[in-house]
């Protein structure tokens, strides 16, 4: 069975050059909060102050052995993919960062 989590990686931005700074001050409206949503692609949320950062995560994982119900993915599995996935996407957009944290949910744990 597929399972499902939610991953928020918080941050601060560090070391933006000028260019950066403007294009991110520039382009802050299409990434408050209230735009934010869980993407698999990531939905990347901000202040205009360029102080701090999120990125939302929406994480699909198959079990290697579909047949064992206890073959699922971890919590720690999914917050260090989740950690990747997004020091990946912030370096290959230039955007310096310091203090990542990672927080996961299981989303099957939210109905019980």
């Amino acid at each position: 069975m597929t399972k499902i989590y939610r991953a928020v990686v918080r941050g601060h931005f560090s070391d933006l050059d000028d260019a950066t700074r403007a294009a991110l001050t520039a382009d802050a409206g299409r990434h408050t909060y209230f735009d934010s949503a869980f993407t698999a692609e990531g939905t990347f949320t901000y202040e205009p102050q360029l102080v701090a950062f999120n990125l939302r995560y929406e994480m699909r994982f198959l079990p290697d052995d579909p047949s064992d119900p206890d073959d699922t993915a971890t919590d720690p599995g999914v917050e260090t993919a989740a950690m990747q996935r997004a020091v990946a996407w912030l370096d290959s957009e230039g955007y310096g960062h310091k203090h990542l944290t990672v927080s996961v949910i299981d989303m099957a744990s939210m109905w019980r």
